[in-house]
């Protein structure tokens, strides 16, 4: 008879699980532990035990979901990890149809994740997730932000979390099928991206603020991973993320109908999502709506 058994995570059980984040995800011990010792509840955490020993996790990170100009709670699927002689047997798709039940049980009306290739999107549409979210990629030069930020100089402004997740609100609320968080995952996305080398950049002026996570992806090219700025606040936040990070070019993630940088880059799917409790996504995903997912962790 088989003792194996899907549970929450408990205090305690952290060593155990750090082990598979770094071996499967080939993770270094500074930001895996900043992971546990920031983000990590075991009550967001789904863990497959077969036996003695953990075999795999799945992280629900609370976040919410923009719809009809609400945030509706929701949960986003992160760190989802199999140890090498556990896979192939079906455990990571008993952990997301547990984490279904879940969520809907604690009051989350969508799961949505972001697939870490793009083989994985056929593997997540099988447990009933669709591609919902949509990103555009522009590369833009140091030349052209220079140009830009004509007349503005770097002034070192610090925004709080608050401010910036008031910012990003007033931008995608309105947006349906877009990913919504608090300040705790803002401030861990910050944390973990200054771990990787990365920079938080911020402008704010005559109550108007602007701000960006970048990081080094490459030899001349910085990575902008999320930038949520009005046009009138790009010039100031151009010029201090020139100063920040200088680069030859910008490859800079905007959601796929903005009006910054109209009309240029290359628009993918970046994410997915699946309703919980009888919810319809339809609307989400058709017309020019294009939901945004930012702040990814990836």
């Amino acid at each position: 008879m088989s003792n194996n058994t899907i549970m929450l995570a408990r205090w305690g059980m952290q060593a155990e699980l750090e082990r598979i984040w770094r071996i499967c995800f080939d993770e270094e011990k500074r930001p895996t532990d900043f992971f546990f010792n920031n983000a990590f509840r075991p009550q967001d955490c789904l863990i497959y035990r077969a036996g003695e020993h953990i075999a795999a996790m799945v992280h629900m990170l609370p976040a919410a979901i923009a719809q009809d100009g609400k945030a509706v709670q929701a949960h986003y699927i992160y760190g989802a990890a199999t140890l090498l002689e556990y896979r192939s047997r079906g455990y990571m798709g008993a952990l997301l149809r547990c984490a279904g039940h879940v969520g809907l049980r604690r009051g989350d009306r969508f799961s949505f994740l972001l697939p870490a290739s793009r083989g994985l999107y056929d593997y997540y549409a099988g447990y009933g997730y669709a591609p919902n979210f949509q990103t555009r990629f522009v590369t833009v030069s140091a030349e052209e932000l220079r140009r830009i930020s004509a007349g503005y100089s770097r002034r070192r402004v610090l925004l709080t979390y608050r401010q910036m997740n008031r910012l990003r609100g007033e931008l995608l609320l309105k947006r349906d099928g877009s990913a919504l968080w608090d300040e705790r995952a803002l401030a861990y996305a910050d944390g973990i991206n200054r771990r990787y080398g990365g920079a938080r950049v911020c402008f704010g002026e005559a109550g108007e603020t602007a701000y960006a996570f970048c990081r080094m992806a490459g030899p001349g090219l910085c990575e902008v991973t999320e930038l949520m700025s009005r046009p009138e606040t790009l010039p100031g936040l151009a010029a201090n993320l020139l100063s920040a990070m200088p680069a030859q070019n910008y490859r800079i993630r905007l959601s796929g109908g903005g009006p910054l940088f109209e009309g240029r880059g290359k628009v993918s799917h970046f994410g997915m999502i699946k309703p919980l409790g009888g919810i319809t996504i339809q609307k989400m995903i058709q017309g020019s709506n294009r939901p945004y997912l930012g702040l990814t962790l990836d």
